[in-house]
């Protein structure tokens, strides 16, 4: 009986802790827009580094095609909870315009797709040629 009460009381301490990990992802990305059916976020760990906020958002389907109609959004600068959107056209590219210099978190999303996020720096000193390319894969 003791075994039973410690077992079932180790179970609800590791679901505790599964909740406390989701809740504090969500919460990081509260101030984004979710899709309607969001399962899968994937996290792109190397931030991208350009001097101006444009790019191309693709299906990571193997084809490659652009992904039209898909979200993209910008929060900052540093910790600043603004938020920039924009709407990808027919091929795939999006654009903000005016941000200043400084660190933004991104999310990239479209319905049928997981979600993509990570980290922009807008500097003065990145190459001018350099632009932000997402592939999304399918949802789960």
């Amino acid at each position: 009986m003791k075994c039973s009460l410690l077992i079932c009381m180790l179970c609800i301490a590791a679901l505790g802790s599964t909740q406390k990990q989701e809740q504090s992802h969500a919460g990081s990305l509260g101030e984004f827009t979710q899709a309607p059916i969001e399962t899968v976020i994937v996290q792109i760990d190397q931030p991208f580094v350009v001097r101006s906020v444009t790019g191309i958002i693709r299906r990571d389907t193997g084809d490659e095609a652009p992904l039209a109609q898909a979200l993209f959004e910008v929060r900052g600068p540093d910790d600043q909870k603004m938020i920039y959107r924009s709407i990808t056209d027919d091929e795939g590219r999006f654009r903000i315009r005016h941000l200043r210099s400084g660190r933004y978190a991104f999310k990239a999303t479209f319905a049928g797709f997981q979600s993509v996020v990570g980290t922009i720096i807008v500097s003065s000193k990145a190459d001018k040629a350099k632009s932000i390319a997402i592939k999304m894969p399918l949802g789960v």
